[in-house]
């Protein structure tokens, strides 16, 4: 079973890594491959200062979603059921839910364990929803999990 889990870092995607690696402990021919998106700039103006600007953000969102994918990697693999699973990493560039559903083609993948951010109907409506759209446009089951109400 190939397992997908795509993380930005938060609280929600810790959540979701550890929804996945229960799924991937229950499944003994289970893979795990772990992706961050980074989402592109592009400048507004070819001003050379901007250029630089957006050089400096690119590389600090590069190493974050290098932090996030090593992250999630070790919540799964602190599970010790899952000692011997398969966890693949990858960062992409591009929109989050395009370049998500484009990974779960191409792999391809069985389930899509990803956080939710609970955002409420017209924060989706207004923001979009990056789990809403690999919801409604995967090509195969995906697990939204949401981070557990504190007491």
């Amino acid at each position: 079973m190939n397992i997908l889990l795509p993380t930005d870092g938060s609280e929600f995607s810790i959540e979701a890594a550890r929804a996945c690696a229960e799924q991937a402990a229950k499944n003994d021919d289970a893979v795990v491959r772990v992706i961050s998106v980074i989402e592109t700039l592009v400048p507004d103006e070819p001003i050379e200062t901007a250029s630089e600007y957006y050089e400096i953000v690119a590389e600090a969102s590069r190493e974050a979603a290098e932090e996030h994918v090593a992250l999630a990697r070790r919540i799964i693999l602190d599970d010790p059921r899952n000692a011997e699973l398969s966890v693949e990493t990858k960062t992409l560039s591009g929109k989050p839910d395009r370049m998500i559903i484009n990974e779960c083609e191409e792999w391809p993948a069985d389930l899509v364990v990803m956080g939710s951010h609970g955002y409420g109907f017209w924060a989706r409506t207004l923001l979009g929803s990056v789990s809403d759209s690999v919801v409604h446009h995967a090509p195969c089951s995906v697990l939204i999990v949401r981070k557990p109400k504190q007491p």
